[in-house]
């Protein structure tokens, strides 16, 4: 592993079949071919799983790429020490990022929780909205 690079596994939940060999072009040489693998739940989809290792800068390039291709459901996560991040693209939903602990959870700065107290002005469920966006609540409820 290259200094400035870290530990990050693909999951690809589901990606049309058409859509493999685009995916596995996007990867290139950064990991060796993975076993697709038939996803139950939608019909002429594939799953895969592959391990890389990525900068940072090189995993937002790729789930952008990945999330651009369309109709591709999609996780990295990358171990950076005891810190990692997360990406989830959920076709209709965009890419959500997050930074985790070393405990897998996802991590709010403080200015990102005052931001949510401003915007929602008092409204719970406006608040409870704006945190489960925040923790990428909605693409995992997908993936």
């Amino acid at each position: 592993m290259r200094k400035g690079q870290f530990a990050t596994t693909l999951v690809v939940h589901a990606c049309p079949r058409l859509l493999t060999a685009q995916i596995e072009a996007l990867i290139g040489t950064l990991a060796a071919s993975a076993k697709w693998s038939n996803q139950d739940l939608l019909d002429e989809h594939l799953g895969a799983e592959f391990k890389l290792s990525l900068s940072e800068d090189q995993l937002e390039s790729l789930a952008s790429e990945i999330y651009s291709l369309g109709g591709v459901y999609f996780e990295f996560n990358q171990t950076q020490g005891k810190h990692g991040l997360l990406f989830m693209g959920v076709p209709g939903l965009g890419v959500f990022r997050g930074e985790l602990n070393e405990a897998g959870s996802v991590l709010l700065s403080e200015d990102r929780i005052t931001q949510m107290l401003n915007t929602s002005a008092g409204n719970q469920r406006e608040f409870l909205r704006l945190l489960r966006v925040s923790l990428g609540q909605s693409w995992d409820d997908i993936i």
